[in-house]
């Protein structure tokens, strides 16, 4: 059980302490709560919503905007990313389901012609893995594949799909989806189909409608996790591998040309006042592909379970925003309330005590989260801005 800060007109501070028995913060018609401010060591403070109006700044305590709320939300997603690369327990199930089926599905054709397999795997994959000095999250080695054996890359690869991490895993399956199964081909590269158009449109990979451009300055390497900005990373912990962020690397594209569904997409973002991150995730989809092909994940909880991880390899990677990868989840079951978090999360995380103290700390975000755009600052959707400018 934690204590919620809530406004209190009769304390000389201006809030006070209380309990809830379920953790949770009464949302009714009769009674319900929004963050109204903060104090100066990060603690949010709650208001009855028709007591949330006006502010006093002379109670050492400021007040909750939009900047804060996208800062909150920033470390909120940084932090949960970390959580699923540092305690892989959460996805297990899920992504074992999908590793092993990989597995299979190379063994399989590994039997009926060894050399041929090791070749292409060397070829069409073994430069994710073995990078020459790039520093690709899920890499295996900064070991130059064209320098290695292709024996060494296959051997390395079936070992890494068993005991590799959560980020070094999806990027396998990832890889193998996306490289190797039209290539070897199979029921599997059937079913990797039948949700394309569904999770990977065409314009996700459009250039001039993604809605990204690379920065003329891009940060260098670093061992932040998510996409928690350089000043703030010592709240959150470091992940396992120093690798380029594509938040380092891309921002937005106020230029971009208007398409209906980036409109909606870019809108929703605004509306809401959520993150950008990379752009809209095309590898969410593409793990999905992969996890259709080689699983199927059957069940709402293995879905959920798998979604943590990809939250893990590319928010935590700081890939990508939590809405980026969200939007595709929700596209194949996974429930999503744009901008909050709890029900999307699986129960194996939810029953944790890391959990409690995550959402603990970042109830304004994980659980309230998608009431933000009541902070918004009115600005025009995306695409009427890019009319004007055009």
């Amino acid at each position: 059980m934690f204590t919620f800060l809530i406004r209190d007109f009769n304390s000389l501070i201006g809030f006070s302490e209380r309990y809830y028995a379920d953790n949770n913060l009464p949302r009714s018609i009769v009674e319900s709560y929004v963050p109204w401010a903060m104090t100066y060591d990060s603690k949010v403070i709650y208001a009855k919503y028709g007591e949330h109006r006006g502010f006093n700044n002379g109670k050492n305590i400021m007040p909750y905007t939009a900047e804060r709320s996208k800062e909150r939300r920033s470390l909120c997603q940084s932090e949960l990313g970390l959580l699923a690369l540092s305690k892989p327990v959460y996805s297990l199930n899920a992504v074992n389901i999908v590793s092993q089926g990989i597995r299979r599905y190379l063994m399989s054709n590994y039997m009926n012609d060894n050399e041929k397999v090791m070749n292409i795997i060397a070829k069409q994959i073994g430069h994710y893995f073995f990078t020459g000095g790039r520093l690709g999250f899920g890499r295996i080695s900064i070991e130059k594949a064209s320098t290695l054996e292709p024996k060494y890359i296959w051997t390395k690869i079936l070992l890494t799909l068993e005991i590799g991490t959560v980020e070094q895993k999806l990027a396998i399956h990832d890889a193998v989806g996306r490289k190797i199964l039209p290539i070897l081909k199979g029921t599997e590269l059937i079913r990797y189909k039948s949700i394309a158009s569904k999770v990977r449109q065409e314009w996700f990979d459009q250039s001039d409608i993604r809605g990204r451009v690379k920065k003329e300055k891009r940060g260098s390497a670093t061992n932040i996790p998510g996409i928690a900005d350089r000043r703030i990373e010592s709240d959150v912990g470091y992940t396992m591998q120093i690798r380029d962020r594509a938040v380092d690397s891309f921002e937005r594209d106020v230029n971009r040309t208007s398409h209906p569904e980036a409109n909606d997409f870019f809108d929703e973002t605004d509306a809401r006042n959520l993150l950008f991150g990379g752009g809209i995730s095309g590898t969410t989809g593409t793990l999905f592909q992969a996890a259709e092909a080689f699983g199927p994940l059957n069940s709402l909880e293995l879905k959920k379970e798998y979604m943590l991880a990809i939250i893990g390899y590319l928010v935590g990677g700081g890939m990508h925003s939590y809405h980026e990868s969200m939007v595709i989840g929700k596209k194949v079951g996974v429930p999503y309330n744009p901008g909050a978090y709890v029900d999307s999360l699986p129960t194996s995380f939810k029953n944790s005590g890391d959990f409690l103290q995550w959402n603990a700390r970042y109830y304004d975000i994980s659980t309230l989260g998608a009431i933000h755009w009541f902070y918004n600052n009115g600005r025009l959707p995306s695409h009427l801005d890019h009319r004007v400018l055009s």
